[in-house]
């Protein structure tokens, strides 16, 4: 029972902190990030290490609190204890405009989930890490946030050999490249962007092209193979295209169906495995039958020497091992855009010591302190109520359990009832540690033993006195009550719960709209914001009598017909012990006179 209460009172004191918790006192602002899923089409299922675009700038985030490399920005899981990979692609304090890219471990459909930023860390040091933030099949991605030629971010640094486009501010996202015919980035061979023989490829891109109109044939991306082979993703007359031309030279086509808007980023992507499928701002336009011919030469954005390049910008091109998934697909082309509002990061921060923001929060810092004494009563009340209800309920499962094995038993060694019955003492002794039954048994054994020790008249027509076996049932009588009492211990502290519960956080809710209205008077502010946090507090403290009372009420009605059960079986016991008791020791048959011999 004392463990018990003691851990719930752990339990009480505890949870709440743990709840709301702070990933670390050593950062002193945070703010959550919802991630919403549930407007996004064609996105199903669960999509596993998904690289999330947060755009933070003034409206989301103070700069002036945040060190001025960004060195102590932080993403932390929804369970404000797992910190989640992450890289800046462009920190900017003085135009106040941070972009991050963070590894979010899932993302289901339909579903929000919620991450936290942490910032305002003097000592801590830069944490982000470009090549943990994307998984191992994600063989190159540009951001094109240099000044010269792109860097890959991955751990592959499949960078650049050739870079003959223009670098921009604006791109998508951040900086960008600009693409005139003549332009073009080249990619060595590497092992890690060669492809085998229907193997499987992703590469997907953003751009914007020229508003100056459709080009009558403009490549985009080419992946060189052996002697003519290759895979190219261009645009004709706007509209995109995938074709793919084997070692041989024949080639297969497919094409969308409607050109590209001049001056609009649109996101284009191809996958290949079994299929080939073309995809248009993470719709599938086009899919191509049959797999990929062997790719292993380099890689080409823009011109490939028989296709001038497309006309425009470029931005956030990666390429990946894996032909990934359409859901995956649609969800890069919702969430990445500049309108986007799949990531949703909190206007106002949170401060730390304040991790019960939120409507909680705000009532608990409006309690008052006469509200915190009754509320404090009531969870010692609560954590005495459940230690009873758990205490007492394995209580009364022991000895049900106890009983009925003692009766089994007591008749396979007796097959019937009474105080020689012939069961062992010790078996006696070893079940009435918890059965009720065994302790009755055991208090008619040592009465009728202490009876029949008694000396008697040898001409007595009695095995016991009468007096003695009235004195018997009686002690029978006493310890049945005993055990009764034994039972319904401690009930009573859950009918105190019951009917106190309720009165106590009445009078704490009372208290607190006395003291708000108080308050309120004293300040001569009268508005709903003034009294609304008071009164919502001071309820606070009847939902906390009533939290108390509903369990109790529940626990003492089912431990309570338990009792009566244990109750009646040690009744129905006590009258079988006292009825063959009577027949055992009734009255001698008195002796028949003997005949006399015949002389």
């Amino acid at each position: 029972m004392k463990r018990i209460l003691a851990a719930l009172l752990v339990m009480l004191v505890v949870l709440p902190g743990t709840a709301h918790a702070w990933w670390n006192k050593d950062w002193t602002e945070r703010r959550k990030v919802t991630l919403d899923a549930t407007t996004l089409r064609g996105v199903e299922g669960q999509l596993s290490r998904v690289p999330v675009l947060v755009r933070l700038h003034s409206g989301v985030l103070d700069f002036t609190k945040v060190r001025k490399d960004g060195g102590d920005i932080r993403f932390v899981a929804s369970d404000d204890r797992t910190p989640l990979a992450f890289h800046l692609e462009r920190f900017d304090p003085a135009a106040e405009l941070a972009l991050a890219w963070v590894d979010v471990p899932s993302v289901s459909a339909g579903q929000r989930q919620e991450i936290w930023l942490y910032y305002g860390s003097a000592a801590a040091k830069p944490a982000g890490d470009s090549a943990a933030s994307y998984d191992g099949e994600q063989s190159l991605v540009f951001h094109f946030g240099d000044s010269g030629a792109p860097t890959d971010a991955t751990a592959n640094r499949n960078s650049a050999t050739t870079f003959t486009a223009q670098p921009t501010v604006e791109g998508l996202v951040a900086a960008g490249a600009r693409f005139a015919p003549e332009s073009q980035i080249r990619i060595a061979a590497s092992q890690s962007l060669a492809v085998a023989a229907k193997g499987r490829m992703t590469v997907s891109a953003w751009i914007k092209p020229s508003a100056e109109g459709p080009q009558p044939d403009a490549a985009v991306f080419t992946k060189i193979g052996d002697g003519a082979a290759r895979l190219v993703l261009g645009l004709r007359q706007g509209v995109p295209y995938v074709r793919v031309v084997d070692a041989a030279g024949a080639a297969r086509e497919a094409a969308g169906t409607a050109p590209l808007a001049d001056g609009q980023w649109a996101h284009l992507a191809v996958t290949a495995g079994e299929t080939i499928t073309l995809y248009v701002d993470g719709a599938a336009a086009a899919t191509l039958p049959g797999g990929l011919p062997q790719l292993g030469g380099d890689e080409l954005i823009g011109t490939n020497g028989e296709l001038p390049s497309f006309v425009g910008d470029l931005d956030e091109f990666g390429r990946a091992n894996v032909d990934r998934s359409a859901a995956g697909i649609a969800l890069a082309a919702q969430t990445q855009g500049r309108s986007a509002s799949f990531a949703q990061v909190a206007s106002q921060p949170e401060q730390v010591g304040s991790e019960s923001a939120g409507h909680f929060g705000v009532l608990f810092h409006a309690l008052t302190p006469d509200a915190w004494v009754v509320i404090m009563i009531l969870l010692v009340m609560l954590a005495i109520s459940w230690a009873v209800m758990i205490s007492k309920g394995t209580t009364l499962a022991r000895i049900r359990k106890a009983n009925a094995a003692f009766l089994e038993s007591y008749r396979k060694a007796a097959g019937r009832f009474g105080p020689h019955d012939g069961l062992a003492d010790a078996d006696v002794t070893r079940f009435a540690a918890d059965s009720s039954l065994a302790r009755l048994l055991e208090i008619g054994r040592r009465e009728v033993a202490a009876r029949e020790a008694e000396p008697r008249p040898a001409d007595s027509r009695f095995a016991l006195a009468p007096q003695s076996v009235a004195a018997i049932r009686s002690a029978l009588d006493a310890g049945l009550a005993r055990e009764g009492q034994r039972l319904n211990s401690r009930l009573v502290l859950l009918t105190i719960a019951i009917s106190g519960g309720p009165f106590i956080g009445l009078l704490g809710t009372v208290l607190g709209v006395m003291i708000t209205f108080a308050a309120v008077a004293a300040a001569g502010d009268v508005n709903i914001n003034a009294i609304a946090p008071g009164i919502a507090a001071a309820l606070l403290a009847t939902v906390a009598g009533l939290a108390v009372a509903i369990p109790a009420l529940f626990g003492y009605n089912y431990l309570l017909s338990r009792v009566e059960e244990i109750g009646t079986e040690n009744l129905i016991f006590v009258d079988e012990l006292e009825k063959r008791l009577a027949e055992t020791y009734r009255d001698a048959p008195t002796p028949a006179p003997l005949a006399l011999a015949a002389e």
